[in-house]
């Protein structure tokens, strides 16, 4: 068992900012798609009324996806180095003593 006494911030900033991004963008893909079952669900739809419900609702989805990632990746990417230097201080002033992992 070896311990993690430090963590490389730049590393961990960027871990938060991808996964928080990666879940922002699919939290409005999958809005989207709620949008759209909800739309033809509704009922009184023809086919072309169906067709653009569903392009509209996809490329908004995407849309916002997108505008929420770069946001989620920002905010990630900043909550990921103050975590890192946090826990750098808490390690460095003997607060914690850190983190065992077994490694192979």
């Amino acid at each position: 068992m070896q311990t993690v006494t430090k963590f490389n911030p730049k590393s961990v900033a960027n871990i938060y900012g991808f996964f928080l991004a990666l879940s922002a963008f699919l939290t409005g893909l999958g809005i989207s798609i709620v949008n759209i079952v909800n739309r033809l669900l509704a009922g009184g739809n023809t086919f072309v009324s169906a067709l653009l419900a569903i392009l509209f609702n996809l490329l908004y989805g995407v849309l916002i996806g997108l505008i929420s990632a770069l946001a989620a990746a920002v905010i990630g990417y900043l909550s990921g180095w103050i975590f890192a230097w946090l826990y750098n201080l808490c390690v460095r002033i003997k607060f914690i003593g850190g983190v065992k992992v077994e490694l192979e």
